[in-house]
């Protein structure tokens, strides 16, 4: 799968960083048909499944199932995320990322304007009772702890006629930046929608018909990750790097700021 374009930002002996593009899929499941990050991985790099050593049999054992992928980010979400060339360097890093010592920035496009412009999220997420492939806020829920800062408000748009977008739904739109300190699957985009204000073209929490008029203009869920943080598995030194995909700004051209 090397033919797959993937940008990458650094690599050494012991990691890469890619640019992930928004539309591919991380890792391999039955359900998915399509080439995957995990595919790409595999063919690019091609780490052996064999030769474990009896010390280590277990880690190695799990990092040659996950193809070196530490973590990894929706399939319409684009951006910076890391990858682990070696054993070491990836039980490294699921350590960072177990201890929270990992600092990810977000950038998300957010229907409405937020009352307060800065604050925390803290409200547990599970898995919605009533549809298994979605997640919700529940009390019996994982903790799940967000940082947010309003960046840029928007009360002026002007789509292009042949777009045909209805645009009598939309309040305003706001640029935020997300700080997640822990790591649920869809935390970003829960607690949005939790707090009145779900991520442009999210189909999931965004409600159908909203989405709808966003996937003319915007084609996808408005959300990157932007800037990711950590130590080098290897020296310890910290490290960060930032996304150069400039698809978020490219569908923002539509709108006026404040």
């Amino acid at each position: 799968m090397e033919s797959m374009e993937i940008p990458i930002i650094f690599e050494d002996s012991e990691i890469v960083v890619i640019d992930k593009p928004s539309g591919i899929v991380c890792n391999r499941a039955e359900t998915i048909t399509e080439p995957t990050l995990q595919d790409w991985w595999d063919g690019r790099y091609k780490i052996p499944n064999h030769k474990f050593s009896n010390s280590q049999i277990e880690d190695e054992k799990y990092f040659v199932e996950r193809s070196g992928l530490v973590h990894r980010l929706d399939r319409e979400t684009s951006g910076v995320m890391v990858m682990a060339k070696t054993t070491d360097a990836f039980v490294s890093l699921l350590k960072q990322f177990k201890q929270h010592s990992v600092q990810k920035v977000y950038m998300a496009l957010t229907h409405g304007y937020w009352d307060a412009k800065e604050g925390q999220i803290d409200l547990p997420i599970a898995r919605r009772r009533d549809d298994r492939k979605k997640f919700g806020v529940r009390e019996d829920g994982r903790e799940s702890v967000t940082r947010y800062e309003v960046l840029t408000e928007y009360n002026n748009w002007e789509f292009p006629k042949e777009l045909k977008v209805d645009d009598r739904g939309y309040v305003g739109f706001t640029l935020v930046e997300f700080k997640p300190r822990t790591g649920r699957t869809h935390q970003i985009r829960v607690h949005a929608k939790q707090m009145g204000h779900p991520i442009v073209g999210d189909f999931d929490y965004a409600g159908r018909k909203r989405s709808r008029e966003d996937r003319k203009w915007a084609h996808r869920v408005l959300l990157q990750a932007q800037k990711i943080e950590f130590e080098h598995p290897r020296n310890g030194k910290r490290i960060h790097f930032e996304s150069n995909n400039a698809e978020l700004n490219e569908v923002m051209k539509y709108l006026k700021s404040v």
